[in-house]
């Protein structure tokens, strides 16, 4: 079944995929895509979000929300459920449905930073993903989750505008840890950059971040 789902995706661009377990979700099975995000997009952000950028991080988000529901669509042609989880979403509170790195984590995909991104083994912090959850028997990833590779660096808690970041990292043992403030990072980008939209989004943390493709050589 992997390979339907692989096939499916491919044909559709996607280029990183992975699976894994949730036990704590009515459909337990994960299937979850790493989209890079353009290096000329993100490299044009300096001290402040661009109206490139929102665009690009709009469109992408789109473009993952199509992709996913075609390979829901084919999921249910087996005769197996499917829920394909919002690119960008909210409950309210900052809570989200179901977050989208956990599953990717758990895939084997990357890990979680300090600024609180995934943080791709491939692509670095510049990505978006995305999550389908599916009764679909599946091969998931049962190799041990990637560890933060942070350390001491601090680079994104030192960059952050909004003073958001709190320089811990993300632990197992403490996962519902609040590791940065999204309040504080929305009240920012509302105060100083809604005249770019609604949802409007930084960025910053994932230009100045070290493991940002942009920045290795």
């Amino acid at each position: 079944m992997n390979d339907i789902i692989i096939q499916n995706l491919k044909t559709s661009g996607v280029k990183e995929i992975g699976f894994s377990r949730i036990d704590n979700m009515p459909l337990k099975n994960a299937v979850s895509i790493v989209i890079p995000l353009s290096k000329f997009v993100i490299g044009g952000i300096t001290d402040k979000p661009t109206f490139e950028y929102f665009h690009h991080y709009r469109t992408v988000n789109a473009y993952i929300d199509n992709t996913l529901l075609k390979c829901g669509l084919e999921i249910a042609s087996f005769g197996y459920d499917y829920q394909c989880v919002a690119a960008s979403q909210s409950t309210g509170g900052y809570k989200s449905y179901f977050p989208h790195k956990t599953a990717a984590r758990l895939a084997g995909l990357g890990w979680i930073g300090k600024n609180g991104l995934f943080i791709s083994e491939k692509y670095g912090p510049a990505v978006r993903l995305g999550t389908i959850l599916t009764n679909m028997p599946l091969r998931v990833n049962e190799k041990p989750a990637i560890p933060s590779k942070c350390a001491d660096c601090n680079i994104c808690v030192s960059a952050c505008p909004a003073m958001a970041i709190s320089g811990e990292e993300w632990s197992d043992n403490e996962p519902e840890k609040m590791i940065i403030d999204p309040k504080a990072c929305s009240d920012y980008m509302k105060k100083h950059f809604q005249k770019m939209g609604r949802g409007v989004v930084c960025g910053i943390c994932i230009v100045k971040c070290r493991m940002n493709t942009n920045n290795m050589g």
